[in-house]
This record gives structure tokens, sequence and C-alpha cells, in this order.
């Protein structure tokens, strides 16, 4: 165990884009001492944060903060918390301007903003800088984290909570370097982790996100919200077999001409919605999947996004990272013109239940980024994802370092968890099940969804629980300075299949078609403007709850 003296007024876990400024942000409020950040990576160079490319603020004129609450609630099928969507619209400008003072560059002309189309939104409003806007802000955001003193201890895969009395005190972490668990305490913990796309096959997530923040939260009986709510983005290359599949395809391209053609060379999306490519990205992925199963994709399952109408100019000037990175796997954008692709599982809509402060179901434990749900409702437009990491990962900080200020409450002298769970199997057998819980929740929990489809993935997830369950294992914590060579592994597999039933449950309880909740056989009748929650069952298997939305929700927004 690491001394005890290693405690902080705010523990950070995450190092993307909300975690690292959740760190700048607690360090900044008078009182505070010390900040800790773990990320299981080195610092800047993990989590997914970096790959983004444009965010939506309303900075440029006739724009409003108003119309970008509009286009979120409205994208997201108005079961949205609209308090945390008029947060993140109105304070998002701020967030830039400040991160400009910081010395972030974004592409302007003059005091104008040059702005990217997003689907869903009905005024340009992504600002970028170029196709690095992510590893820009990435990078300016790890700078401050250590100009302002915290913490920082890479390589740390936080594996439980620490909680007493039913207060977050810390957590308890693997140092993949050292090879022993670490106890790391704190008056407030902020979870900042992402990945709950790491149980498709076909993602665009990094492969160092394993849900650790959604499970851990659910675990510890934190309420969770709308977890049926995967976001498939429509353009993720189709490279089977290689490192780039799922890799997205920015959907600035769509925008400057790119267009979706099946096997039969038919621009089908005008079939399904007006806006053509540019509708919300639940329904061009749909769009795309609907084709590929009704016998009109290629021949690896996918449909052709033909790039022939974008100016090449356009390509290597505004996309410069992406014609060098689609390079690197063989693909010239200079020189094609159609490239294989296929919706990829992206972003989880769903989250921990969080307040305006941005704390969890559990006292002293906050959450922001891909952890936090509410904010999407049933689909993420383009451009909201890195405007909600930014503009709660601020709060997040801000409103963990407030409370740590104003608790008394102290931690005993001992934290140690309950013995830790994982499945004792060797790793052919990992892989071979990791495998089967991704096809199931593919073919199963996908981009669009059967009602009988369901009950069987949900009866082969419960299937793979039974067969695994005699082997698991617990870690009591008198051992964990001399961990088994499998806990690792085992227990990266318990929490893909605790993150594979917890979103196959909230889909069996959605009866209603909503964004990305898609179900082609629905048979409800009535409106679907309902949140479904999910808490920790005795049995350890996920409970649902309905909760029923005011009609008048449409009209109640400041609009």
């Amino acid at each position: 165990m690491i001394p005890m003296d290693n405690f902080s007024d705010v523990l950070v876990v995450g190092g993307g884009a909300a975690g690292l400024y959740a760190a700048i942000a607690a360090t900044e409020i008078k009182g505070i001492r010390k900040v800790t950040l773990l990320t299981p990576d080195e610092l800047g160079t993990g989590g997914c944060s970096k790959k983004t490319h444009g965010i939506n603020a309303a900075l440029n004129e006739k724009d409003s903060w108003e119309s970008h609450e509009r286009d979120t609630l409205e994208g997201g099928g108005w079961i949205n918390n609209p308090a945390l969507v008029k947060i993140m619209c109105q304070r998002i400008p701020d967030r830039i301007k400040e991160l400009e003072s910081w010395g972030v560059r974004f592409a302007k002309s003059g005091e104008r903003y040059d702005v990217g189309t997003y689907g869903g939104s009905s005024f340009s409003r992504s600002i970028h800088w170029y196709d690095i806007t992510g590893l820009e802000i990435v990078n300016e955001l790890v700078k401050r984290v250590i100009l302002k003193g915290c913490f920082v201890h890479e390589g740390r895969w936080v594996v439980e909570l620490l909680i007493h009395n039913g207060r977050c005190f810390g957590v308890l972490a693997l140092n993949k370097l050292g090879k022993r668990f670490e106890e790391y305490r704190a008056r407030s913990v902020i979870f900042a982790t992402g990945g709950g796309a790491c149980v498709y096959p076909i993602s665009s997530i990094s492969s160092d996100k394993i849900a650790t923040g959604l499970v851990l939260g659910f675990r510890a009986e934190a309420p969770m919200v709308d977890m049926e709510m995967v976001q498939f983005h429509p353009t993720g290359l189709l490279l089977p077999g290689s490192q780039g599949n799922g890799s997205l395809l920015e959907e600035e391209m769509r925008a400057k001409g790119g267009i979706l053609l099946n096997s039969l060379c038919h621009r089908y999306m005008y079939d399904y919605d007006d806006r053509g490519e540019l509708a919300t990205r639940d329904i061009v992925a749909r769009s795309s999947y609907l084709e590929i199963i009704k016998g009109r994709g290629t021949k690896n399952k996918g449909v052709i996004f033909d790039i022939s109408r974008i100016d090449k100019n356009i390509l290597s000037t505004r996309l410069p990272k992406t014609v060098k990175r689609l390079r690197s796997w063989g693909i010239d954008l200079m020189a094609v013109n159609e490239i294989e692709i296929s919706p990829t599982a992206h972003f989880l809509m769903g989250g921990l239940v969080i307040d305006e402060r941005c704390e969890t179901g559990i006292k002293g434990l906050f959450a922001c980024g891909e952890d936090a749900g509410g904010i999407h409702g049933a689909n993420r437009l383009g451009g909201n994802g890195v405007a909600e990491a930014l503009v709660f990962g601020h709060l997040c900080g801000v409103s963990a370092a407030n409370a740590a200020l104003g608790s008394d409450a102290n931690p005993p002298a001992s934290l140690l968890p309950k013995p830790l769970t994982f499945y004792a199997i060797d790793n052919a057998q990992m892989v071979e099940i990791d495998n089967k819980i991704k096809q199931i929740m593919w073919n199963g929990v996908g981009v669009v969804r059967w009602q009988a489809q369901l009950m069987d993935a949900w009866n082969k997830i419960c299937e793979i629980r039974d067969i695994l369950k005699p082997t698991m294992q617990e870690l009591a914590p008198k051992e964990i300075s001399n961990y088994g060579k499998n806990f690792w592994g085992g227990r990266i597999l318990l929490n893909k299949l605790d993150i594979a039933t917890i979103i196959t449950k909230a889909a069996i309880t959605r009866k209603h078609s909503i964004g990305a909740h898609y179900i082609a056989d629905e048979e409800s009748e009535g409106e679907p403007f309902y949140n479904v929650y999910v808490r920790w069952g005795t049995d350890h298997l996920p409970k649902t709850q309905i909760v029923h939305l005011p009609e008048n929700r449409r009209t109640t927004i400041s609009t």
C-alpha cells in the first residue's frame, strides 16, 4: 500500500479532456492544497479526447445558446435533462474563450470563427483547429495540469471505490508498472474514465477504455440513466483485421459533399430522412445498417462513402491529419473516390446520474464526460461531446473542490475494500469470451434492435455469466500486495460483462423506439418520453425503473 499521507482534497480518475479540465479547475479553488490525477497511460496519450475534431459553441453572429439548446434537446429525443443541457449550451462559449486565453488555437477570420457543420444543428457552429482540435486542446490541458502542480500518477487502473458510511473517500488502483495495489484517499473523487463502447466488435474507442467509472459506480449502487442509448457513428472505416477498423471519418466530410451509397450505387439517405447525409447520427447509422441487412451492403457488410464531390484541396487543408492517418492504413484520400465504411460503436449517451453540481448518487463521488448521463438524451449531436467534456469537466472540478472544502467528514484509518472479484481463466478463454460478448451485443443490442433478438442477447449474456460463475475468485485485501497473474485480465472481462449486462437490461426495459434505441418490430403505443434508470440488484444483476417525463417538456425550454 502507498503511505497514508497520500491524501488529496480532490482525486481525478481519467486523463481525457474532461478529467484534465476538472483537475485544473479544482486547483484554482482557494483553499485546495492537493489535487491528484490517475491515468492508465502516459498523461495525454490515452483516451479518445485527442482524436476529436469539432466543438459546438454558439459564438458567431445570428447563432445563440438557445438555438444550441433546442437542437440538443431535439436531437436527444427530448429525454435529456434540460437543466444539464442549458448549462452546457450557456457555458461552452466561456470555456472556448478560456482555452484561447491559454493559447489554444481555433480557425478564425478576424473575430469570426470558421465553423463546420454537424448533423442535427440548425447553424454551422462546430469550431475547430482543422482536424486536430482535440489534440490541440489536450496538449494545452496537459501543460496546465503540470503547471498547476497536480500530482499525476500514470499507469494506474482503478479497481474499486473506497466507501465508508455511504460516502466515497477514494479508490484502490493497480499500479501496472510496480505490479502492486495502491490506496488513494480524498475528500472528493471525480470519475472521467469513459469507454462504454468497449463491448462492440467495431468501435472507435481506444483500447485502454473499459468502462471503469460506469461499472464501479454501478457496483457501489449509484443510479444510472438511459444506458440503452449507445451511439453508433455512421462513418467508421471498415478495414477488417486492421488497427484502423472502426476509426472515424470526420463528419465534416459529409457536410463538404460526401454521400452514402449502397452496393447498387444508390444514394439512399434521402429515402430515410429529408436532411440526407446531414441527418443526426442515429438516423444515418441506422439507415446504413438497414441497407446492409436488406442485402444492399458491400461484401464486408458495409456501405460506400463516396467522396468524389469533395474538393481535394479541402481534404488536404481542412483535414490534413485524417489524410495522413488513412494513408498509414493504405487509403489515399487524395487518390480514391470511394471508401468502405460501417457504423461503429462510439459513445454512451447514458451514464451515472448527476445533479447540476455533477455529484452522483454517492456522496463525494462526482462524474463528468462519458461517465455522466442525462445530457445527450437518446442521441448525441456531433460536436457536443467535447462541449460536454469541457463544460462539465470544469464544473465538476469546481464542485468537487468546494465539496472537499465544505466537508468535515474524515475517512477511517483503513479503507480497504471488500475482496476484489475476478474471473480466474486463462488468456485464450478471455479472448474467446470477450469476442463472444462483442458479437452478441452487435447482433442483438446494436444499431437496429428486435424484441426477440434483445431477449436472445439477454439469455446469452446470462448464460455466459452462469458459465463463468464457478471461475469467480476473490482477492482479499490482505493479499493485494501479491495479486495473481490472471487478475487483471479477469477483472477487465468482468467489467465488460457487467456493462454489456447493464446495456442489454436497459434496452429490454425501453419498449419504445427513440433516438439510438430503434426497435424494428416495435409494438408499443404511446409517447416514448421517459428515462430508464438502472440500479444494482441484490442478485448482482441490474434492476430497472421507468420514470415518465412531463408531457409539456417540448414547451418548457428557453426558446
